[in-house]
Order: structure tokens, then sequence, then C-alpha cells
């Protein structure tokens, strides 16, 4: 996680002042829809479009930012000016719509030409499935497969959640991907595989986050699977921004 830079009052996950204030507000206008149908209206995308957002809150998105050049569940280039953290649940329908529909267009539109990077943060908040295949998808970052295991477990997502059998789809998956499955097995049984899911969670609800799918674009909060064009506002504001 980084270090505050010294900067008063600005850290990855204890907001001070304003900076508190205006998030907690957005927070808790759009994360009450519990992810939110993207074609339903909300306050929410009135308040996660407006052309400007404090720059205090500008500067605390980029502070929220992890920026690892070898973060395997990381989308695009560490220095990209734009930074999109997303908090989901694998067990999460929103999610998972955002992830196939929303997701590739602005991997297309923005981290394709490196002005958009996507960190990912693991949210488990719906239960003991949500949690295994959250521990899954760091064993499968282990093996620099997790955006693989991501597009694979969305696209099984209601088989998986109404099945006996977890273990045994996830163990397809990881022959599917050609993964090591020893090596898988050993991660999702290892303390360090849930400590990093625990420490994604902790993170997001120091912020406010209490549903998924959430999201912090260089400090401008979208709550829920919005259209596209919500993304696409966000992200060229950010831009221009980070170009003044």
């Amino acid at each position: 996680m980084p270090k505050d830079g010294g900067k008063k009052g600005i850290s990855p996950l204890l907001l001070g002042g304003a900076v508190l204030t205006a998030l907690v507000i957005a927070v808790v206008v759009g994360i009450r829809l519990e992810g939110g149908d993207a074609d339903e209206e909300s306050p929410t995308e009135i308040a996660s479009t407006v052309d400007h957002i404090d720059p205090e809150q500008r500067e605390w998105g980029q502070a929220l930012a992890r920026r690892d050049a070898d973060d395997p569940m990381a989308l695009g280039e560490a220095d990209a000016p734009v930074v999109l953290v997303a908090y989901s649940d694998f067990a999460c329908p929103y999610c998972a719509k955002w992830a196939q529909e929303t997701q590739p267009e602005l991997v297309e539109r923005y981290v394709e030409s490196g002005d958009l990077r996507i960190e990912w943060r693991e949210f488990p908040y719906l239960g003991e499935l949500s949690q295994t295949l959250s521990v899954g998808a760091v064993a499968a970052g282990e093996q620099e497969a997790f955006w693989e295991y991501q597009e694979a477990v969305f696209e099984r997502q209601e088989e998986i959640k109404s099945s006996d059998d977890t273990d045994g789809i996830l163990d397809e998956i990881v022959e599917e991907l050609g993964l090591d499955a020893d090596r898988f097995h050993e991660a999702m049984e290892a303390d360090r595989s849930g400590i990093a899911v625990g420490h994604d969670f902790v993170e997001g609800q120091r912020i406010g986050v209490s549903a998924t799918p959430a999201f912090i674009v260089n400090g401008d909060p979208i709550m829920g699977a919005l259209p596209l064009d919500v993304f696409v506002r966000s992200v060229d504001t950010a831009l221009a921004v980070a170009e003044e």
C-alpha cells in the first residue's frame, strides 16, 4: 500500500476532513443500491459524473492506487495517469456484468493506450463462496492467470452459485486455464492468500464500501455497474485534470 508521501490528510485508508465527507456522501448514496442495475437512473450516476472532483480528493485517489508493476491483479502501466480501483465480489451478478461488458471497452479505449490502469480488489462480502472464489483469484494470480480466472469464473457464475461442488468446478477451470493444479491448491490453502483477500476487504471497508461493484477513478467514486459512458466521462475528466 502506497504511503501518503508526507501530505497531511491524504492516506490510502484514512480520509480526513472534506475528503472523507465528499467520498462518504457519494458512497452512501450509491452503495445502498447493492450494485444497482446499469439501466437504472440513480443519484449516484449524477454524483459520479460531475465535471470537477475536489483536488484533495483527486490526490487521495492517486494515493489509493498501489501502482505495483508486478501486481498480477492489475491491467495497464504502473505510471498511467488514471487508475480505476475496482472492488468486486465473484458471486455478485453486477460485478460479472461490469467485467464482461464494460471492462473490455475500457481496456480497448484507455488501458491499451497507456492512459488507464485497472487495479482489482477482492471484496467478498456475500459469504463463504465469495471468499473461496476470491482466494482462488489470488492463487490464479500467483501463476499470472488472474484475468483469465476472472473471465472463466464470471462466465460460470450462475453454475458455481447453484452447485454443491465448487471445488470440482474450480478444478475444471484450473485445468482449462492450463494451471499447475498442485500449486493452485497449495496457494488456496496458504495463509498468504487469505491475508491478501482480507487486506483488500479491510481497505474497502475503511473507505466506506459495503457492496459491489464499487469503483474509484482518481478519487471519483462510481457505485454499481453503471453504463459505459459514466466511466468514459469519469476517465476523460481525470485525464484532463492530470494533463493540467
